[in-house]
């Protein structure tokens, strides 16, 4: 059996995903950390996205998020408009930059997959999915 620990293979994989899609998207260049990366993704595929949205699924804080929506808006990715269903709240609107950002994340994410299932069978695939949802479960007992 091998001694190495399960939690080297799973920091090997995130690290390498968190280093190609920093280079794929030039992450740097452009200005962009991690949490930019999900909220552009995040508000992207949402309907009608507000703050209160995105505390909610990544689990942040209210205040960490404030600030990273004040940063998005003042970088031009993003843009706040009244929520005609709630009056206390505002929808999260990308502008055409955002849209653009949004969109390379989606194709640099989109040829990783295509690249990390490079070799594979659809079978080991099938398998690596499966142990790792059985991991991720383990750790939330």
């Amino acid at each position: 059996m091998n001694s190495s620990p399960l939690s080297d293979s799973i920091f090997e994989i995130v690290h390498s995903y968190k280093v190609a899609m920093r280079r794929a998207l030039k992450a740097k260049e452009l200005g962009l950390n991690k949490m930019y990366v999900k909220c552009l993704s995040f508000i992207h595929a949402s309907e009608n996205c507000t703050a209160n949205d995105i505390v909610s699924h990544f689990g942040r804080d209210k205040a960490q998020i404030a600030r990273l929506i004040k940063d998005m808006i003042e970088n031009g990715w993003l843009t706040k408009s009244p929520d005609p269903n709630d009056k206390r709240s505002q929808l999260l609107v990308l502008t055409t930059e955002g849209q653009e950002l949004a969109i390379r994340v989606l194709d640099a994410q989109s040829a990783l997959q295509t690249k990390m299932q490079h070799n594979l069978t659809d079978e080991e695939i099938a398998l690596f999915k499966k142990i790792a949802g059985k991991v991720s479960e383990n750790l939330k007992l």
